[in-house]
């Protein structure tokens, strides 16, 4: 295992994990300083179709998490059942990891690979629709003991946010949503300099709802104020839009203008999600029934 600081306040490792017969798996823990040397990762995290450790949504999102609690985010495949495999790996790998998570392809791959000891399952951009299916009933046979966060963009065209509200509305769990204004299936927003902003706030958001959330507070909204440069997080609210929590996330202060150009480069394969087979309804006895 490697390590390299990233800035400041946080810190990285590369390790690989085994995944016989095939090359071993990547993965980067993405850490605050202050959880130095080898931290427990709160949150495992993959990416989409096409995407990479190294894709602006995945880089984004695990800096924003980061800041606050430690996250692995591993490389997979383009095929969803391997992706499920490699699940299992690296939660194995790892003590007793209670948060599994992903985006686009990867959260379907979470909700898969969910066990029984899993609490928390955080799905960005999940790809609930396509031209030709709906993929909610991996979603309504999850047990009602699980926590489920939504993160999707108000423009998504794989997640409308009223067909989402009806499947949670089925869902036996209980769920969260925050969206993201103006945000795509990628999480990118326009201009393309708060995508960066938008992006690691996402992952602030994330971080705390996984420390803990409030069960009368489940709803959220994150918006890009191009006026000041900044992404803004509104706070929690109820499903009704009733008060909002009193301790909203305090709004990143980093100004538009020292955002990188490099960090807004948007690979295209990694917006889009692919008809990824479906997978055999017999899983392993180690997941949950679902």
């Amino acid at each position: 295992m490697s390590d390299r600081t990233e800035n400041n306040e946080q810190h990285q490792q590369t390790s690989e994990i085994p995944f016989p017969p095939k090359p071993p798996i990547q993965c980067i823990l993405s850490a605050p300083q202050k959880h130095k040397p080898t931290p427990k990762p709160d949150l495992i995290f993959t990416h989409g179709v096409g995407g990479t450790l190294k894709s602006d949504a995945v880089v984004n999102f695990a800096s924003g998490f980061a800041s606050h609690s430690p996250i692995l985010c591993f490389q997979g495949n383009m095929n969803l059942k391997s992706r499920i495999k490699m699940f299992s790996a690296v939660v194995g790998a790892q003590e007793a990891p209670r948060c599994l998570g992903g985006r686009s392809m990867g959260a379907r791959a979470a909700v898969m690979a969910a066990t029984e000891e899993t609490t928390h399952l955080v799905l960005v951009s999940y790809p609930l629709h396509t031209d030709k299916e709906v993929r909610d009933q991996i979603l309504l046979d999850l047990p009602g003991d699980l926590k489920v966060i939504f993160v999707s963009g108000d423009g998504d065209a794989m997640c409308d946010l009223e067909r989402l509200e009806e499947v949670r509305a089925r869902m036996k769990c209980e769920t969260w949503r925050v969206v993201v204004q103006g945000a795509d299936h990628g999480m990118n927003v326009k201009p393309k300099a708060g995508t960066m902003e938008v992006g690691k706030m996402v992952g602030e958001v994330v971080a705390k709802w996984v420390k803990g959330s409030d069960d009368s507070l489940r709803e959220g909204t994150i918006i890009w104020n191009d006026e000041v440069g900044r992404a803004e997080w509104t706070g929690w609210t109820s499903s009704e839009l009733g008060a909002a929590n009193d301790e909203p996330v305090v709004p990143l202060q980093r100004s538009a203008k020292n955002t990188s150009t490099g960090t807004n480069k948007k690979k295209a394969s990694d917006g889009r999600d692919s008809e990824e087979p479906k997978p055999k309804s017999k899983r392993s006895n180690k997941r949950r029934k679902i």
